[in-house]
């Protein structure tokens, strides 16, 4: 299968979740990560916002701030650049880009660069490896330079035997589902 392919069969599985399965998956994912030192120890935590059935990351918003971390989302501001801006609560966002959830113009555009990092994405393998949605929004951004640790949640049924990639392909160190929690070995 070619990235595409890849990309229309796991858009097909999640379009099958029930919102109680996406909300009960979720939540496995996100007490999974919240156990793990890469959660503990991070005071900045950088979430995509969750839209069309991914891992609900407002679950993780709530409980980043409930923690006390500092919790910053993207805005797209152009069709090939992102930035990463500050967020206070739910309220802080509004409809932008593709009807996807981002902060409003009142929050303020951080230049923090450090922290951990949850990468979006439709599918990973073994290798850590992924395929996002095309955009290259997250490859962009991290190509800059950071000291992210990076992690993707995702639904078991988005992590593959082998998935195509190519060498500029951004990994994340850690892959976290409903059921295991995989460290990239470097």
């Amino acid at each position: 299968m070619d990235k595409n392919e890849v990309r229309q069969l796991i858009k097909s599985y999640r379009q099958r979740l029930s919102d109680e399965d996406v909300k009960i998956q979720s939540r496995l994912i996100i007490d999974r990560l919240k156990k793990s030192d890469i959660y503990k120890n991070a005071e900045n935590v950088f979430l995509y916002i969750s839209y069309n059935r991914e891992v609900d990351t407002y679950m993780l918003l709530s409980q980043c701030l409930t923690d006390g971390k500092k919790v910053y989302a993207p805005r797209v501001l152009s069709k090939t650049h992102m930035e990463f801006y500050r967020v206070s609560d739910e309220n802080d966002l509004v409809s932008g880009y593709m009807g996807i959830m981002e902060p409003s113009d009142s929050c303020k555009k951080t230049e923090i660069r450090s922290g951990l990092f949850i990468m979006p994405g439709l599918a990973f393998d073994y290798d850590f490896h992924r395929i996002g949605y095309g955009g290259g929004f997250y490859d962009r951004y991290l190509s800059d330079d950071n000291t992210f640790v990076k992690a993707a949640l995702a639904f078991d049924f988005q992590l593959l035997e082998s998935i195509p990639y190519e060498e500029h392909d951004l990994k994340p160190d850690y892959i976290i589902t409903q059921t295991q929690f995989i460290r990239r070995e470097n």
